[in-house]
């Protein structure tokens, strides 16, 4: 398996698929025989917060296939069922499938990309085993390769700037490659900063904003953050358009949990914030939380606005302790340096995290934020 990753993670960026053509994909599921038509599905765009929708609302229907991106740890994250990630002899079952069918199928436009391809094999797997789908989409939305469903449900968390080389500079710009996953009939969920004008205008009278939360008294979250409130809104919202029984729906909010989005591990807390968005709302949790400050280890990717980033979480860092995630994308942590004083620098993610468990006082929280990629490499380290 380990052979037929690194093939995968060959194929250039996962998310190249942005500046192409939808209609690779449809030729790549074509070939498999559409699987993707054998279950029905609700498919979640946005810039932050569409994970933690997505993983509520699988928590919601135990038997639902989940597929997301990206994966902290192991390809086998994206792809689950009733909270079972794929095992490692089904990857091997349908990696091989979709690699044959990106080497026969005849209308592709190009070499399908890893996203693609990993796109097709969580389809694959989930033709055979479930009824219903919680899908992710990778990036953007209209030309992601998640959006060849036809969707019982769309919903747009959130938008914000991030990925702009891909989506476009503008909010407007970024909100209407979202709006792309909207079919023709089917309800369009939104979160408060996804109510735009494109977005209205494309949903029509089919657009739905987050539940009531106060119809719902027992929910007891266990995903930390306030605008986690607003994703459990969404969710509910789309539940309750599916059919979900309410006790469905509050057992699953109350037992929902998402590896490294605020998530405490002994003294340190993980949150994967990787755009200014994201930067914002951590920083609201630590102003409440965490007034005196915390130990902050960061690295981020070199193509995301990490100046705004370090100077949101600034006012709440003692110390800031920069290193680089294991990607060819992340920014050289000598440069962060330059831009806080007092600042450390350690090369890799393990010695930065020893050094802040080294130095940081006892009773300081230690942050590792800035990236997914810096999560998942650390996170093995806390267990």
């Amino acid at each position: 398996m380990i052979a037929d990753l690194e093939y995968l993670y060959s194929l250039t960026n996962e998310y190249r698929s942005i500046r192409y053509d939808l209609r690779n994909m449809q030729a790549l599921a074509a070939t498999l025989g559409n699987p993707e038509r054998a279950f029905r599905s609700i498919l979640i765009a946005g810039t932050n917060g569409k994970g933690s929708v997505a993983k509520l609302l699988s928590s919601m229907m135990p038997d639902a296939g989940l597929y997301t991106s990206p994966h902290l740890v192991r390809l086998n994250e994206r792809i689950s069922i009733g909270g079972r990630e794929i095992s490692d002899d089904d990857l091997r079952e349908v990696f091989p499938a979709v690699k044959h069918a990106a080497s026969t199928a005849k209308d592709l436009l190009y070499p399908p990309t890893s996203f693609e391809l990993i796109t097709a094999m969580a389809f694959l797997y989930f033709r055979d085993r479930v009824r219903f789908a919680v899908l992710e989409v990778g990036l953007g939305g209209r030309l992601d390769a998640t959006n060849i469903v036809d969707q019982d449900v769309s919903v747009i968390t959130s938008i914000g700037l991030d990925h702009q080389q891909f989506l476009g500079t503008t909010i407007e710009a970024i909100a209407a490659e979202k709006a792309g996953i909207i079919k023709s009939s089917e309800p369009v969920i939104i979160g408060p900063s996804a109510d735009l004008p494109v977005i209205r205008e494309r949903a029509g009278n089919r657009l739905m904003r987050g539940a009531d939360l106060s119809r719902y008294p027992e929910l007891r979250p266990q995903l930390l953050g306030r605008y986690q409130l607003e994703n459990i809104a969404v969710a509910i919202r789309a539940a309750e358009c599916l059919g979900i029984s309410k006790e469905d729906i509050v057992r699953g909010v109350n037992t929902t949990t998402w590896p490294g989005r605020l998530e405490r591990r002994g003294r340190f807390l993980l949150d994967g914030a990787h755009n200014v968005a994201a930067a914002s709302a951590l920083a609201a949790f630590l102003r409440e939380f965490h007034p005196e400050g915390v130990w902050v280890v960061f690295g981020v990717m070199a193509d995301k606005q990490f100046e705004e980033m370090i100077a949101i979480l600034r006012p709440h860092a003692c110390q800031f302790v920069f290193t680089k995630p294991k990607s060819s994308r992340a920014k050289d942590p000598a440069e962060l340096q330059r831009l806080v004083e007092g600042s450390h620098v350690e090369l890799t993610v393990a010695d930065a995290v020893d050094y802040a468990r080294l130095n940081a006082p006892l009773d300081t929280t230690i942050l590792i934020c800035g990236s997914l990629y810096l999560i998942g490499e650390a996170r093995p380290m806390l267990e």
